[in-house]
C-alpha cells in the first residue's frame, strides 16, 4: 500500500538553510526571509543538482508501492478525455522546403523538413537521439537562409539526464542535397542565436554570473577565435538577446531589465569582419532605437519599409519624464531610415477599455491580440487596404486565446489555440484575407455535451472597481442577472 511504502521509505532529504546569506524582501507589507536563496546562485549549481537527485530518489522510493495505482489513475484520466481531432504541426514553407516539428513515439521533439513538391520526410534532429547519442538536450533549432545548413542550441546532459546549465553549445550541421546531415562545428557558451546571410550566425554569450551580456558574429567554417564582437553591454543589470525581424532584413539587439528595454538594430547584410571598430555600440552600422527608461518597454519588427513598434512608452515617445507605473501598450510605427523615438507615430489605435497583449507581423497583415473588458479579441489589420477587422472567435469569446507563433512571413493563415470551461483544448486556422475559419480541431471532456452548457461573462461591482467573472451553468438552468 501507499502508506506502507512511505513508512518504509528512508527519511526525506532536507535542504540546508543559510541564515548568514539569507535574502530578505518585503511582500504586501510583510518581511519575508528566504534562507534557501543559495539555490539561485550559480556557484551552488552542483549542490542543488545533488539535492534534487536525492529528493527525486526519495519520491520514487516512497511511491514505488503505488505503481499499479498510478497506472490505473493515468488510464482513467486518459479515458475521461475524448480527443476528436488533433491539429497537425504548424508548417513553414521556405526555399522549396516545408519545415515542421512533430513528436516521436517517446514524446521527444523531432525537427523535420520535406520538399514542397513531395512527401518524403528528412529528419534534421531527433531530440531523443541527440540525448542518447551525443549527450545533449535539444532547446531550439533554426535553418540558414540558403537552407544548406542549420544550427541548434543544445545543453549538455548530466547524470540526472537533465541539462543544469543556462549555457548551451551551438551545434552547426550541414545539409546535403542527398539528405545527409553532418555536424560541422560546435560553438561553446552560447545562449541564443540568429542566422545571418552568407553562412553567418550571431549569438549571445554568458558572463560568469550567467548573464547574457555580449553579441558575437561568427562565420561558419572559421575558427571561433575570429568571431567579431557586435555588441557588449557593460550594465550588469541588463540581459542581452539577439533576434531577427520576420522579413530577415534586420537583426535586433535587445538589452533588457525586468522593467525596461533598449533596442538596437543593424542590417542583416552588415559585415563586421571588414569594418574595423564595429564592436562598439557607437558603430554607425548599429542604430539605437530609443534609450532606456524605467517602466518603459518596447519590441519591434520590420514591415513594408518601416519598423512596427509595440510599446508602453508615454504618449509623447520622445518624452523621458518619470513613469511611475507601466502604461498600456500601443502599436506605433517609424520610418526605416529614421527609427528614433521622435519619429514614432500611431499605427493602430485601441480604445481605453482595450489592452494590446501581442502582435504578429505578416507580409500583408498585422495580427493584434487584444483584451476588451476581460474578453479576448483578435484584430487583423490589412496593410494593403489600410483596413481592420476582427476574427470571429468560438464560444462567443468566453475563452482564452493563444496565437501560435508563425515564423513564415508570407503566410496567409494564422492558427489560434482556445480553451474554455467546457472545452479542454481546441485550435482553429483563419484565412487572413477572408477572415474565415478554414480548419478546426477540438478536444472535450467525455460524457459532456458542450451544447448543454452556457458560458457567459458577468461584471460584478466591488467597491470602486468592476470585476469580470465567467459563469458556467446548464442550458436549462434558470439564471437571473439579480441572483
Amino acid at each position: 500500500t501507499i502508506s506502507s511504502s512511505i513508512r518504509l521509505a528512508p527519511k526525506p532529504p532536507a535542504a540546508r538553510t543559510d541564515k548568514n546569506s539569507a535574502h530578505e524582501a518585503i511582500w504586501h507589507g510583510r518581511p519575508r526571509i528566504d534562507e534557501y536563496a543559495w539555490m539561485q546562485r550559480p556557484q551552488s549549481e552542483h549542490e542543488l543538482a545533488e539535492y534534487l537527485r536525492q529528493e527525486t530518489q526519495y519520491a520514487r522510493n516512497a511511491m514505488k508501492g503505488s505503481a499499479r495505482l498510478q497506472r490505473q489513475i493515468a488510464a482513467e484520466m486518459h479515458q475521461a478525455t475524448e480527443v476528436h481531432t488533433m491539429p497537425p504541426p504548424v508548417e513553414t514553407e521556405s526555399g522549396g522546403f516545408v519545415y515542421y516539428v512533430r513528436q516521436n513515439a517517446g514524446g521527444s521533439t523531432v525537427y523535420c523538413r520535406r520538399p514542397a513538391s513531395a512527401r518524403s520526410e528528412q529528419v534534421l534532429v531527433d531530440g531523443e537521439q541527440l540525448a542518447r547519442r551525443d549527450g545533449y538536450e535539444l532547446r531550439t533549432l533554426l535553418v540558414s537562409d540558403d537552407h544548406d545548413c542549420f544550427a541548434c542550441l543544445a545543453a549538455p546532459l548530466h547524470d540526472s539526464h537533465k541539462a543544469l546549465s543556462e549555457s548551451s553549445s551551438l551545434l552547426v550541421y550541414s545539409l546535403s542535397i542527398s539528405g545527409e546531415v553532418k555536424l560541422v562545428e560546435t560553438l561553446e557558451n552560447a545562449f541564443n542565436f540568429a542566422f545571418g546571410p552568407r553562412n553567418t550566425v550571431f549569438y549571445t554569450v554568458l558572463d560568469e554570473k550567467l548573464r547574457a551580456h555580449r553579441v558575437m558574429g561568427h562565420r561558419i567554417g572559421r575558427p571561433q577565435t575570429e568571431d567579431a564582437v557586435v555588441f557588449d553591454e557593460p550594465d550588469a543589470e541588463c540581459f542581452v538577446d539577439i533576434t531577427r525581424t520576420k522579413d530577415k532584413r534586420y537583426h535586433i539587439v535587445n538589452s533588457s531589465t525586468l522593467d525596461s528595454s533598449e533596442l538596437r538594430v543593424f542590417r542583416s547584410d552588415c559585415d563586421f569582419w571588414q569594418t574595423q571598430g564595429c564592436g562598439s555600440s557607437h558603430c554607425d552600422q548599429i542604430r539605437l532605437i530609443r534609450r532606456r527608461q524605467k517602466n518603459v518597454e518596447y519590441f519591434i519588427d520590420h514591415h513594408s519599409g518601416e519598423f512596427v513598434i509595440l510599446t508602453n512608452c508615454p504618449k509623447d515617445p520622445s518624452s523621458f519624464d518619470s513613469v511611475v507605473e507601466p502604461l498600456p501598450f500601443r502599436l506605433l510605427r517609424a520610418p526605416t531610415e529614421q527609427p528614433e523615438a521622435k519619429d514614432w507615430t500611431e499605427l493602430l489605435s485601441v480604445s481605453d477599455s482595450e489592452r494590446i497583449e501581442d502582435v504578429e507581423v505578416f507580409e500583408k497583415h498585422i495580427v493584434v491580440s487584444v483584451k476588451r473588458q476581460g474578453l479576448p479579441a483578435v484584430v487583423v489589420y490589412n496593410r494593403q487596404l489600410d483596413s481592420r477587422a476582427e476574427l470571429r472567435l468560438p464560444y462567443n469569446g468566453n475563452c482564452t486565446v493563444r496565437p501560435e507563433p508563425s515564423p513564415q512571413y508570407n503566410a496567409s493563415t494564422i492558427r489560434l489555440s482556445f480553451s474554455s470551461p467546457v472545452h479542454l483544448e481546441s485550435a482553429a486556422e483563419y484565412n487572413l484575407d477572408s477572415l474565415d475559419m478554414c480548419n478546426s480541431w477540438s478536444a472535450t471532456p467525455l460524457h459532456i455535451d458542450s451544447g448543454d452548457f452556457v458560458v457567459r461573462q458577468v461584471r460584478v461591482p466591488h467597491g470602486d472597481v468592476v470585476v469580470p467573472m465567467t459563469l458556467i451553468h446548464p442550458e436549462a438552468a434558470y439564471w437571473s442577472q439579480n441572483a
